[in-house]
C-alpha cells in the first residue's frame, strides 16, 4: 500500500464519529442531522439499502432499526427470505408505516401460522397502510384471511385485500376511524360482513370493488365517500342510500353476464360522473328520476356526465 493511500486511510480514521466526510475532507453535515430527520431519509430507501446504512458509521448504526419502516414483500419467498421478514419484524423498534404482502403464496398451516405471527407483531402497532394480496389460481377458492389482519383496523389509512376470504362474521365493534381508501379485489365476503365493514369506516373517501363474490345487494350510506369504483361484480342491486359528498360512480360489468344490475341513488346531491357503463346495467334511478338506457348504447361503454343539481 502506497504512502498516499495510508495517509488517506489515516485521515478518514481521524474523522469524528458523526460520519465519514466528503471526498475533499469537508465535514459530514448529513450525519449531524437529528435522528428523526435521518430516520425519515432511511424510510425512503429500500429495505436492503436502508439496512446498509448501518455500515456508514457508529452514528448511523442504531438508526435503521428505529426508523419508520415501509416493508413490502413480493412473490414467492424462500425459507431464508421468510426468516428475514420474521427477523425484521421482531427486531425493528421503530414504527412500520406500510406492510405489503403482494402475490404472497401460502403453503399449509406453517405459512398461516407464520403470517399470523407477522400480523400480530408489535412492530405493526400503529400501521397506516396494509396490503394482503394472496397468490391466486383461478381453479382455487380464495384463501381464508387470518383474523389478525384486522387487528390494526384502528390506525389504518389505506387497506387493500385481494384473493382472500373474509371471516363470515366480523366483530360488531370493528372500526376503521382513519381509513380513507379501501380496495377489495377478488374477495369472498358475505353481505352482512361487507355492510359491517363499511359501517365501521367513518372517514372513507374511496371505495374500490373488483370481481368480488358472496353478496347480491350492496347498500351504501356514507357522508364522506367521494368516489366508488365497481368492476366485474355479479350482483343485482347497488343502492346509494345517503352519500352527501359522492362525486363519481364508475362501473364496469362483464359483458357476458346475462343478469342485470339495478342502480339506485337516493341521496347523492353532488354526483356528477357516472362512467364505464356496460350491457349489464339496464336501470338507473336518481331520486325520482328513472333512466332506461338502450342496450346498444351501453354495449359500447360510455361515460354519462350528470348535470349538477341546483
Amino acid at each position: 500500500m502506497g504512502d498516499d493511500a495510508i495517509a488517506n486511510r489515516q485521515h478518514h480514521q481521524e474523522l469524528p464519529l458523526g460520519g465519514g466526510g466528503g471526498e475533499d475532507g469537508s465535514p459530514d453535515l448529513i450525519s449531524r442531522l437529528p435522528d428523526e430527520v435521518l430516520g425519515d431519509i432511511i424510510s425512503l430507501l429500500s429495505i436492503r439499502d436502508g439496512a446498509r446504512t448501518q455500515a456508514i458509521s457508529r452514528r448511523w448504526r442504531p438508526l435503521w432499526r428505529a426508523a419508520p419502516l415501509n416493508l413490502k414483500v413480493y412473490g414467492v419467498l424462500s425459507s431464508e427470505s421468510k426468516g428475514v421478514v420474521t427477523k425484521i419484524l421482531s427486531e425493528h423498534t421503530g414504527p412500520v408505516r406500510c406492510f405489503h404482502l403482494h402475490d404472497f403464496e401460502l403453503h399449509g398451516c406453517y405459512d398461516y401460522a407464520m403470517l399470523d405471527g407477522w400480523l400480530r407483531s408489535r412492530a405493526l402497532t400503529g400501521l397506516r397502510e396494509q396490503e394482503i394480496y394472496f397468490r391466486y389460481w383461478w381453479s382455487q377458492q380464495p384463501k381464508p384471511m387470518p383474523p389478525s389482519a384486522l387487528r390494526i383496523a384502528p390506525t389504518l389509512c389505506v387497506a387493500w385485500f385481494a384473493f382472500c376470504e373474509f371471516p363470515s362474521e366480523l366483530p360488531p365493534a370493528l372500526g376503521f376511524p382513519h381509513l380513507k381508501k379501501l380496495s377489495l379485489r377478488h374477495v369472498s365476503v358475505s353481505e352482512d360482513a361487507l355492510h359491517n365493514l363499511l359501517s365501521g369506516c367513518s372517514v372513507l373517501e374511496i371505495l374500490l370493488l373488483e370481481d368480488n363474490v358472496g353478496f347480491g345487494r350492496l347498500r351504501i350510506s356514507s357522508r364522506t365517500l367521494r368516489m366508488i369504483g365497481v368492476s366485474h361484480i355479479k350482483f343485482q342491486e347497488l343502492v346509494i342510500a345517503d352519500a352527501a359528498r359522492l362525486e363519481g360512480l364508475f362501473l364496469l360489468l362483464y359483458a357476458r353476464v346475462q343478469a342485470t344490475i339495478r342502480i339506485r341513488a337516493i341521496q347523492a346531491p353532488k354526483l356528477e360522473k357516472l362512467g364505464l357503463l356496460s350491457p349489464g346495467i339496464s336501470r338507473l334511478e336518481f331520486g325520482k328520476t328513472v333512466f332506461r338506457v338502450a342496450m346498444k348504447l351501453l354495449s359500447s361503454n360510455v361515460h354519462l356526465f350528470l348535470c349538477p343539481r341546483s
